[in-house]
């Protein structure tokens, strides 16, 4: 049995403070390999990102700048990370990066150019692109044809059921990610969509750490361990074995990542 967190921010403080005993605890329920973002809070939280996939050889790194962080004077940031990070051998998306209109403290004009910007990165350097959308499925969908990205993850899918739909389909062939809210009790429709509308090859499970922690621990601090809830419930709504689903899960990241199994 092999999980693979595809999504935390392990440069959090409650994270990074006690980094050994938090990969401990999820190397016990079978974590065996992490990404963490660096898009989150800026230039820093890419250079720690890249710090963390640096020290540890079974974790490995996103870079850029997340939608709710982008604004005009955030240009020079992003080439500065463009510039220092992009050809790191342990650097493996882009990301996140996209769009959203639920907490909208970044202009949507400045949010699409910088996912524009980041699209085009993750197409030069042939590496996936790490998507946040909220409350902004149809211009997500069109932004992904109009800039011809096929390659890429949407990260804690929340989206709607023509979301997932359109993201499976061959013209953008994209994998969906689903993180503990499919553990909520609101969190039905999410479970409905990825036990019957996402293909099995392309789907994934993540935590979003230190965020959005599943049942039982819903209300604490989310930790990688906790990947496994997530994993269990979509299991066993898809009436596969636990080994089975960790199994499909733990290749669709490498396939997407590019990693070596």
């Amino acid at each position: 049995m092999s999980l693979f967190d595809t999504h935390a921010h392990l440069d959090f403080p409650f994270l990074r403070n006690q980094l050994t005993e938090v990969l401990s605890r999820a190397e016990e329920v079978g974590v065996k390999k992490i990404v963490t973002i660096g898009a989150s809070r800026g230039l820093q939280s890419n250079i720690d990102a890249v710090a963390i996939a640096e020290e540890f050889e079974n974790i490995w790194c996103s870079i850029g700048l997340h939608p709710l962080d982008v604004g005009k004077s955030d240009v020079d940031v992003y080439e500065d990370i463009v510039a220092r990070f992009s050809t790191h051998e342990k650097v493996v998306a882009v990301g996140e990066t996209g769009l959203d209109y639920f907490y909208d403290r970044a202009p949507r004009d400045e949010q699409k150019i910088f996912f524009r910007k980041q699209l085009q990165l993750s197409k030069k350097l042939n590496k996936p692109i790490i998507i946040h959308a909220r409350d902004a499925d149809e211009d997500t969908i069109e932004i992904l044809k109009e800039e011809g990205v096929k390659r890429g993850i949407l990260h804690c899918f929340t989206g709607s059921q023509w979301m997932a739909e359109e993201l499976v389909k061959p013209e953008l062939d994209f994998y969906l990610s689903f993180s503990g809210i499919v553990t909520f009790k609101n969190g039905k429709e999410l479970l409905d969509i990825a036990s019957n509308i996402v293909p099995i090859d392309r789907i994934l499970v993540e935590t979003d750490s230190p965020y959005l922690a599943p049942t039982p621990h819903r209300g604490k601090k989310n930790e990688p361990a906790f990947v496994y809830h997530t994993a269990s419930m979509i299991a066993e709504s898809m009436e596969l074995t636990f080994e089975e689903f960790s199994k499909h899960t733990y290749e669709n990241a490498h396939r997407v990542f590019n990693l070596e199994l």
